[in-house]
C-alpha cells in the first residue's frame, strides 16, 4: 500500500473520494456468478464498539434480524467483545483456528497484523472493488500489496477535544488553538484547583490517543514507517519532541492528579461532572458528550498546535473494522453479510442508532442536521493520519503506554522516554524478522 500523506480527499456526497485510489487485483478471486448457498448456514460475529458508538448494539441486533430476513437460511450468533479482551481473546481465537467467522479489527496495523499473520482472509477476495471503493479509508490503511484485509464499519474521527466554555468562561478565558494558550489556561485553572484536561491512563489506552494527536503534528505516518523499520529514529526532533510537550502538560498541573489511577472512560466523567474543562472523547461519542451538558457550551476541536507541521490542528480519521477468519468455512456469506450492512437502510439506521458516521461515502451527509455531529464530521474529512495504527502494536504496548504513565506521573522525562522508545523498536526489528519486510512492503 503506498502510505498516503491525506488520509480522505474531500469531494462530492460523503466528501470522500475514495475513487482516486487503484485497487487492482482487489477483487481478483470475487465470482459474481456464484450461488449463494441454500443450507442452513450459521455465523459467529465477534465485535466490538458499543463502548465507544452507545447504540452499535441495537444496531447490530437490528441488522441481523434484518439480513435473517433477507437470508432465512442463516443464522448469525453476534458476542460483545469487553475492550481489553477484544485483542487477546482472537489471538486465542486464532492460535485454535476455531471461533468467529467475522471479528472485529481497528483500523492500520490491527488489521494488518492478522493479515501478514495468515489469520484473516482478504475482503477484496470476496468483495468486489465497485463495492469496496465506497468504504471510507479502506485503501488508506487496510490495503497491502493489492488486497484489502477488512471491510471499514463506521468512522472514528481521532480524537476530538470537547471544551467546555461555561467552566472557562468562568475564569475570564478562552478555549485556546495554540498550546502556549494550552499551558496559559493550564496555569490559571490549576491555581484554581480545576483540572483543564480530564485523562486517565491506568488501562494504557489513552497513551495511543496522546500519541497521536500530539505526536502527530510534527510528523507524517510514512516519517513513522520509516521509524519502525529503522530510516528515521524515533529519537529524532520531529518523532521525539511530542515527548516533551507531554512532560510540559504534566509540568504546568494541566491533568487531573490522579490521571494514573483513572481508566480512560472513568476520567472522561469528571468533565461530564463539571470538573475539568477538557477532555479527550472517541469521535463517535463526542456527540452524545456534548448534548450532555448542553451542545452550545461545548467546542469540538482538534488538540491545540504546538507544531507547523502539516497535521498540526487537524483531528485523525480512522475506520473501525470487520475482518472474515482463514478459518471460515462460510467466507462469501460472511461478506455478503459486510456488504449488506453498507445497504442504504442500514447505513441510516447506524447513524440514526448510534448518531455516528458509517464509513461509507454514499452516505448523505446532508441528512445530519445535528452542528455537533456534522461539524466532527466535516473535521475527519479530511483528517490527518492516524498514527497509533502506523506502529507495531507491541511497540504501542511497550513503549508508547508504559512511557505515558511514567511522563504523566513525573518519574521519567520526555527525553529518556523518546530513547526507551526507540530502543524499544530495534529490539523488535532483531526479534520479530519479518516487521522490516511487512512494514516496508505496507509503504510501497
Amino acid at each position: 500500500m503506498k502510505i498516503t500523506g491525506k488520509v480522505i480527499a474531500a469531494g462530492s456526497a460523503v466528501a470522500v473520494l475514495l475513487s482516486t485510489f487503484t485497487l487492482i487485483g482487489a477483487s481478483a478471486s470475487v465470482d459474481p456468478k456464484k450461488a449463494f448457498p441454500t443450507k442452513p448456514v450459521t455465523l459467529t460475529m465477534w465485535w466490538w464498539g458499543e463502548q465507544e458508538a452507545p447504540g452499535a448494539q441495537a444496531w447490530v441486533d437490528a441488522t441481523v434480524a434484518a439480513y435473517k430476513k433477507k437470508r432465512p437460511n442463516v443464522t448469525i450468533k453476534t458476542v460483545l467483545q469487553t475492550t481489553d479482551g477484544l485483542v487477546p481473546g482472537f489471538a486465542a481465537a486464532a492460535a485454535a483456528k476455531s471461533g468467529p467467522d467475522l471479528q472485529y479489527f481497528w483500523g492500520g496495523i490491527y488489521s494488518q497484523q492478522p493479515g501478514w499473520d495468515g489469520q484473516i482472509a482478504p475482503v477484496s477476495d470476496h468483495i468486489p472493488a465497485a463495492e469496496l471503493k465506497h468504504y471510507i479509508n479502506a485503501t488508506t490503511e487496510l490495503s497491502f500489496q493489492g488486497k484489502i484485509w477488512t471491510a471499514p464499519w463506521y468512522v472514528n474521527p481521532s480524537f476530538p477535544v470537547l471544551a467546555r466554555t461555561d467552566i472557562l468562561s468562568k475564569y475570564n478565558l478562552k478555549v485556546p488553538t495554540t498550546w502556549k494558550d494550552l499551558l496559559k489556561v493550564c496555569d490559571v485553572l490549576s491555581k484554581e484547583g480545576v483540572p483543564t484536561l480530564a485523562g486517565g491512563v491506568k488501562d494504557g489506552w489513552f497513551g495511543g490517543w496522546l500519541y497521536s494527536i500530539i505526536g502527530g503534528q510534527s510528523v507524517t505516518n510514512k516519517d513513522v514507517v520509516a521509524a519502525v523499520v529503522g530510516k528515521q529514529k524515533f529519537t529524532d526532533a520531529k518523532h521525539a519532541d511530542w515527548w516533551t510537550r507531554l512532560q510540559e502538560t504534566k509540568e504546568r498541573k494541566c491533568w487531573n492528579s490522579d490521571i494514573n489511577s483513572l481508566e480512560l472512560y472513568q476520567a472522561q466523567q469528571l468533565w461530564k461532572d463539571g470538573k475539568a474543562a477538557m477532555t479527550v472523547v472517541a469521535g463517535p461519542d463526542a456527540p452524545n458528550f456534548a448534548n450532555a451538558v448542553g451542545a452550545s457550551k461545548v467546542v469540538v476541536m482538534a488538540m491545540p498546535k504546538w507544531s507547523t507541521g502539516k497535521f498540526a490542528g487537524k483531528m485523525g480519521s480512522t475506520s473501525q473494522t470487520i475482518g472474515i477468519t482463514q478459518w471460515s468455512k462460510n467466507k462469501d456469506v460472511a461478506a455478503d453479510f459486510i456488504m449488506f450492512g453498507h445497504e442504504k437502510a442500514q447505513l441510516n439506521s447506524w447513524y440514526k442508532l448510534t448518531g455516528s458516521m458509517p464509513a461509507d461515502d454514499r452516505f448523505d451527509l446532508n441528512s445530519v442536521k445535528d452542528p455537533v455531529k456534522k461539524a466532527l464530521f466535516k473535521s475527519a474529512l479530511p483528517g490527518a493520519p492516524y498514527l497509533e495504527n502506523f506502529i507495531p502494536a507491541q511497540l504501542d504496548a511497550d513503549a508508547v503506554f508504559a512511557n505515558v504513565q511514567l511522563v504523566l506521573a513525573g518519574t521519567k522525562t520526555g527525553k529518556a522516554a523518546a530513547a526507551d522508545m526507540q530502543a524499544v523498536m530495534e529490539r523488535l526489528r532483531k526479534t520479530d524478522r519479518n516487521l522490516v519486510k511487512n512494514f516496508t512492503a505496507w509503504n510501497k
